[in-house]
């Protein structure tokens, strides 16, 4: 076996490992393989029969046949068990099947037109051209600032992005900072704090945008009052007149103050001599208090006398009393003893007294069973009347479940007080608010959507979390579970962009929230994101209006895919 033979042979097996991928310029030269001018008349035998282009990575079959190596790999994968050469029928063995080295230096040795002409008069191998077209002036490439789609030749590139490109970036010539070229006017004409702009107040001076504000305190334009204003100075006109008449009317500012200044002397006067009075009735005051207090000390060791004597009297007559007490019993008892018939009388009157009080009490009783059977018949007629209420309340709220329920696996939430509802959740006195019950079918899964609007576990406070729970219903028997359906659950945009925020939850069938809700229980645990989207992009989003009017917006939209109508 000659050299030649060596390099051209081996089985599809080894070619398969070694030079399955195109060597790289085969490769890079890929797209432009059928677009490729050769200088000389491309030989039959370089061209695939199968995809009618010059052969890259070329693989000879058993007939003697040359193929790239995607269009024989494609052969032999494509045609079943029996695969055959499409120019004599004959059938190719994959075994029989190599990579002709000998071929590929051939080809990559034929030189070509490059892909430019004819504004590119170079003639290249074809193995050399993707080296040539790196550096072609006359290739075609896009402009690489951020923003600007035009194509153009390498040759005219760079000037293109020195000079002519609108998005190159280039330094204001008063902040100093870059901006693209095409927002750098409108930066000079509205926003850059070093331009020079004429007043406000059109004093024509030109100042710097940043020291506007420090400039109207000093501007001859702005209206102010004269500095002697709180002497009595009515003068306000502009500051420029005003500084004028500040020094064209010094005699009329100084007989203002003057005359200030006297009005001033003469309330000191009246308050100096309202002191020396306070001071003098404090005085005589002092002296009365110093004489009450001498009168007062003997009268109140007099009354101190008096009140000893006075405790004195007090316990004499209490004694005085008992003995009065003592001797009314035994006064009773000598009239029981020689007044019979008083005492006979008396006892009649007392047995008078004590029927007509036991009919008092007879009457008082029957009141109060009757009393009795009222607050009972009451107490009945309450319970009824709660019973009544709470299905009154029930059957309201059956209604509106009713009214609002969907069966077709789609629910918009309209979450009105948008901020009020937050600035609960912040102070911890309802941090969760729950949509009405949704379907996914008349028989399908019934289901809600939870939403801490001030965030919830690792999202407290800085996100949106949102949830969604399976609840128990009347046809779970009849339902496939667990639940594998996609719920799409976004916070939709109000601006009319269309540019809503949305997440898909894939439920596990292994967690328990998407098991069939048990018995004993109304819902399953809730699962979603606690970290939806932020606050600062909810509330202040760039291309979208989340929150207008204090309302939101949240849509969920169950994947229904697969369920079937029972």
């Amino acid at each position: 076996m000659t050299t030649e033979e060596s390099d051209c042979c081996g089985p599809w097996e080894l070619s398969r490992q070694n030079s399955g991928a195109t060597g790289s310029w085969e490769s890079d030269l890929g797209p432009i393989q059928h677009t490729l001018k050769f200088v000389k008349y491309l030989e039959e035998q370089y061209v695939c029969p199968v995809c009618k282009g010059v052969v890259f990575n070329p693989h000879q079959s058993g007939c003697g046949h040359i193929f790239c190596f995607h269009c024989i790999q494609g052969i032999l994968e494509g045609s079943g068990m029996n695969p055959v050469c499409p120019l004599d029928g004959g059938l190719i063995k994959s075994n029989e099947v190599f990579q002709d080295n000998c071929c590929k230096r051939e080809i990559s040795n034929l030189e070509v037109y490059c892909t430019n002409s004819p504004n590119c008069s170079c003639r290249i191998t074809l193995c050399r051209l993707q080296e040539h077209l790196k550096a072609c002036q006359y290739e075609l490439l896009q402009c690489s600032n951020t923003g600007c789609s035009e194509v153009m030749q390498r040759q005219d590139l760079q000037e293109h992005l020195r000079i002519s490109c609108t998005h190159r970036m280039e330094s204001c010539q008063h902040c100093k900072k870059p901006y693209m070229f095409c927002q750098l006017k409108d930066h000079e004409m509205t926003t850059c704090p070093e331009v020079e702009i004429e007043c406000p107040n059109k004093c024509y001076q030109k100042i710097k945008r940043c020291k506007v504000t420090e400039h109207i305190d000093e501007c001859p334009e702005v209206e102010t009052d004269c500095v002697y204003a709180k002497f009595g100075c009515s003068v306000r006109d502009k500051r420029a007149e005003v500084r004028v008449h500040e020094e064209t009317a010094l005699n009329h500012h100084v007989l203002l103050v003057l005359g200030s200044n006297t009005k001033l002397e003469k309330q000191m006067e009246v308050v100096q001599q309202e002191v020396l009075f306070r001071n003098q009735v404090l005085q005589e005051n002092s002296q009365i208090v110093s004489s009450l207090e001498k009168d007062v000390r003997p009268l109140a060791q007099h009354v101190g006398r008096c009140d000893q004597t006075l405790t004195a009297v007090q316990r004499s007559l209490n004694e005085q009393r008992d003995h009065i007490s003592s001797v009314r019993l035994q006064l009773q008892e000598l009239s029981r003893m020689f007044c019979p018939g008083m005492a006979q009388e008396g006892l009649s009157y007392l047995k008078t007294s004590l029927d007509s009080l036991k009919q008092q009490v007879s009457t008082t009783e029957g009141l109060k069973d009757h009393l009795v059977a009222l607050e009972e018949n009451y107490k009945r007629h309450s319970r009824l009347l709660d019973i009544h209420t709470a299905q009154l309340e029930r059957n309201e709220e059956r209604f509106k479940e009713l009214e609002s329920t969907s069966y077709d696996g789609k629910l918009i939430w309209k979450i009105r007080d948008f901020r009020k509802k937050k600035e609960s959740g912040v102070q911890g006195l309802q941090p969760c608010f729950c949509s009405v019950p949704f379907h996914t079918g008349r028989c399908g899964y019934k289901m809600a959507v939870k939403a801490y609007l001030n965030g919830d576990g690792d999202g407290k406070g800085s996100h949106l979390s949102l949830y969604v729970v399976l609840m128990r219903s009347d046809f779970d028997p009849l339902l496939q579970w667990p639940f594998r359906q996609t719920v799409s659950l976004s916070v939709l945009d109000q601006s009319g962009a269309n540019n809503h925020y949305t997440l898909n939850l894939r439920p596990d069938p292994a967690c328990n929230s998407f098991q069939r809700p048990s018995s004993d229980v109304a819902a399953n645990v809730a699962s979603g994101f606690p970290r939806f989207i932020s606050h600062a992009q909810l509330e202040a989003p760039k291309t979208a209006v989340y929150v207008r009017e204090d309302t939101l917006f949240v849509k969920v939209k169950v994947d229904t895919t697969g369920l079937d109508d029972l």
